[in-house]
């Protein structure tokens, strides 16, 4: 599913990209920021893939915060996913959307421990 995901992500633009800026030297400095946002993006993508479910601490970090950025809805920092998703033409929202919900699927919710009525009143 991510292989897939990826591969639109970084289908290439129909139009080229001089054009579409208007100066050579410009669409240069553009689609080198462009591209690093896309390594942004991927690179958060491949850890939710690669780190989920991981059980050391350095692996855990890199899926937590990878899910933290992908959940951040702040558009403070130039590189925030708000913002990349927006200068590469995704719907944030749907973005976030459709990787938490890939997510939530690894996501085991916690069983708290259920008594039996037998058990509270001190039966067997």
């Amino acid at each position: 599913m991510y292989d897939d995901f990826l591969a639109r992500i970084l289908e290439p633009d129909i139009f080229l990209s001089s054009k579409f800026y208007g100066g050579a030297g410009l669409s240069r400095q553009l689609e080198g920021e462009k591209r690093l946002m896309v390594a942004v993006l991927k690179d958060a993508v491949e850890c939710l893939e690669k780190y989920r479910g991981s059980r050391n601490s350095a692996g855990q970090c890199q899926y937590l915060s990878a899910i933290e950025w992908v959940e951040d809805t702040d558009t403070d920092w130039l590189f925030s996913f708000t913002n990349i998703c927006d200068s590469l033409g995704f719907d944030p929202e749907y973005m976030r959307e459709v990787l938490l919900k890939r997510e939530n699927r690894y996501i085991k919710p916690e069983r708290s421990r259920m008594l039996s009525l037998a058990a509270m009143a001190g039966h067997p």
